[in-house]
């Protein structure tokens, strides 16, 4: 008669050779299983983006950049928000096509003055969100390991 797998408190005692031998493949007993697995292999990772962002490229200047980045980690997420914001507001202003071509200019807008500190100020304030986001998220932490 062969030993039982585990014992009374459902503890899996040392497997032998001999065990290991009576296996069975997954697709033997359960082909279903494989399929599952193939399945669930497909599905892992990060969902596709409804609107997938864009790789561009452009040339800023250095004492810019280097306050950008002085901001901190997720500084790329902070200028995408301004960016968006002064879009929001017309700062880059409407595009007029030129005589000679099919170039456009950009027109400048009224509101494009002062935008610097707009921009500062909103981007002070969305790291204020982060850091209060960050701590009640270590605070709700400790709280369940408590």
């Amino acid at each position: 008669m062969r030993r039982p797998l585990t014992d009374k408190d459902g503890e899996v005692r040392e497997l032998t050779k001999a065990d290991m031998r009576l296996f069975k493949p997954i697709a033997e007993v359960d082909p279903g299983m494989v399929e599952a697995m193939k399945e669930f292999k497909r599905q892992v990772g990060r969902p596709k983006a409804v609107a997938p962002k864009r790789h561009i490229g452009f040339r800023l200047a250095a004492d810019v950049v280097e306050s950008v980045k002085a901001s901190g980690p997720g500084y790329n997420i902070r200028v995408e928000e301004a960016l968006r914001a002064a879009l929001e507001r017309g700062a880059f202003g409407r595009e007029e096509k030129q005589a000679d071509g099919p170039r456009s200019k950009p027109v400048p807008s009224k509101q494009a003055a002062g935008l610097s500190a707009k921009v500062a100020k909103a981007v002070k304030k969305r790291k204020q969100q982060r850091l209060a986001a960050a701590q009640a998220a270590k605070r709700a932490a400790s709280k369940r390991r408590a």
